[in-house]
């Protein structure tokens, strides 16, 4: 007897539950062409792949494995994995480097750029971030400008005619060369950043009329936490601090970042205890990052976030205290905290955790071996607006939140996502299917669907929801256009089931 659509739709609901306890891990990839490995990698007995620190890592401080990456990964260990990560100026990267390569505004100098069309500044933005996502062999990297992007969270269209071509500088000069570096060269490229001082307008902090909204924010935002012990006398001396810093406008050094001293509040200031000798310009903003930095409210601050971030909602006070020693005992070393954690036995036991959206959008394409060209970029970030995170579109500067609570009430669109993606719905993305089950050497229904699985989910199905797939599919000839369809409707499945969706 044939399956209707509804009989699809009955069929989601029933394997999604079936999957909700499977987890991931297997197949693997290396992209420094966009060639399929030899080998899809072996797979891992049902049920392991839910425990696999590996998989974890790659699903964690990554965008998820392509083909080939989960092997090789195994076949390295975590140890010797992770560290190869944590050091990506080692890492060959031809693919993603020469899709960066290619951009024209994006390696603009401030001047050039702001010359330029904004929205073919935001469109360039948002190529260069996607594919380093999807092709970069850095994931850990990415994953940590995604971090510090939000940590440092800046909306792209605040003062619109200009924003976007800030951001980009924001992006190239002080994010991205300290993602993995110390928190303190991070935040002082922060400091110097003339996005974040449009966004939080520090333009508009003069001594005759101070503008607290930059300093608040870099205290309970940026360094301190919002109980990290300072009081509202704090924040308007941090804001007499910052008077006049601000972002030169016209000439031919238009865009970086400079004190106007003649806006510049001189006097005597008195933060967190420390008294600033009056007299003082640059210097102090440059006292004011290390007495930030500093604080062991900071350590405890950036420890729990990067917990949340890569172990669980509530994260584990054992494992953010030694982060937070980590940090203390390192002057803020980004890696040494990110080893902490990596390596840690709470990272080993992490309960599941919910991809937010551009996780999720990004991993189900790299698990297919995904390719995107041309359109395919804007179709993406069209997509992640239906999805709920747009790129840099966050409009409060605490950037998109880290928990499953926020994300978990929208889960609609990345059904229809998964359909539109398998049913080549996304133009400018496309997925090698057919080639992907010859290098698995399926020759069957059954076979099709275990190598799918073994991509998607990481693990066989277990045999009751492999029953539901076959008998919804039907036909055990591959080559059988109707077949072939629904094995794909079978694959949106797999891709919207809790199994692939919480890593």
């Amino acid at each position: 007897m044939g399956f209707s659509r509804r009989d699809f739709l009955k069929l989601g609901g029933l394997a999604t539950a079936a999957l909700s306890a499977t987890s991931c891990s297997a197949v693997g990839r290396e992209l420094a062409q966009r060639d399929l490995p030899e080998s899809l990698g072996v797979p891992l007995q049902s049920g392991e792949a839910a425990a696999d620190p590996v998989r974890r890592l790659l699903n964690r401080g990554g965008y998820g494995p392509r083909p080939g990456d989960l092997a090789r990964a195994v076949e390295m260990g975590l140890e010797a994995y992770l560290e190869e990560q944590l050091n990506p100026e080692q890492i060959e990267d031809t693919a993603a480097d020469l899709l960066v390569r290619n951009l024209t505004l994006y390696h603009m100098d401030p001047g050039q750029l702001t010359e330029q069309d904004r929205r073919d500044a935001t469109a360039e933005l948002f190529v260069a971030t996607l594919s380093r996502a999807l092709y970069s062999k850095r994931q850990l990297y990415e994953v940590m400008v995604e971090f510090w992007s939000d940590h440092f969270n800046i909306y792209l269209f605040k003062m619109r005619k200009v924003m976007p071509f800030l951001k980009i500088l924001d992006d190239r000069d002080a994010i991205r060369p300290h993602a993995l570096g110390r928190f303190r060269d991070l935040v002082t490229a922060s400091v110097h950043s003339p996005a974040m001082l449009v966004y939080l307008d520090n333009v508009r902090n003069h001594k005759e009329a101070p503008n607290e909204n930059y300093a608040r924010e870099l205290m309970e935002l940026h360094t301190l936490g919002v109980h990290g012990g300072y009081t509202q006398q704090d924040v308007q001396e941090v804001a007499r601090v910052l008077t006049g810093w601000t972002v030169r406008r016209r000439g031919p050094r238009r865009g970086e970042t400079f004190l106007d001293e003649g806006q510049h509040d001189f006097g005597e200031k008195t933060i967190l205890g420390r008294v600033f000798p009056a007299g003082r310009g640059v210097e102090e903003i440059e006292d004011l990052i290390n007495l930030l930095v500093e604080h062991p409210s900071t350590a405890t601050f950036i420890a729990t976030k990067l917990v949340r971030r890569f172990v669980a909602d509530e994260p584990p006070d054992a494992l953010v205290e030694r982060v937070a020693e980590t940090y203390r005992s390192t002057d803020g070393d980004i890696k040494a905290m990110l080893r902490t954690i990596f390596l840690s036995e709470e990272f080993a036991t992490a309960p599941p955790k919910l991809k937010r959206p551009y996780s999720f959008m990004i991993s189900a394409i790299r698990a297919l071996h995904g390719d995107v060209r041309g359109r395919g970029y804007r179709r993406l970030a069209n997509w992640l607006r239906t999805l709920g995170q747009p790129l840099f579109q966050w409009g409060t500067p605490d950037g998109y939140p880290d928990e499953a609570a926020a994300w978990a009430t929208n889960l609609l669109p990345r059904w229809n996502f998964c359909l539109a993606l398998i049913g080549g719905g996304v133009n400018g993305v496309t997925l090698p299917l057919e080639e992907l089950a010859q290098a698995g050497d399926a020759t069957d229904t059954d076979s099709a669907l275990d190598v799918f699985a073994q991509l998607i989910l990481g693990e066989p199905l277990e045999a009751a929801t492999k029953q539901l797939f076959s008998a919804y599919v039907g036909g055990s000839d591959i080559s059988d256009a109707e077949t072939r369809e629904r094995i794909g409707e079978a694959l949106a499945i797999m891709l919207a089931s809790p199994a692939f969706q919480w890593a």
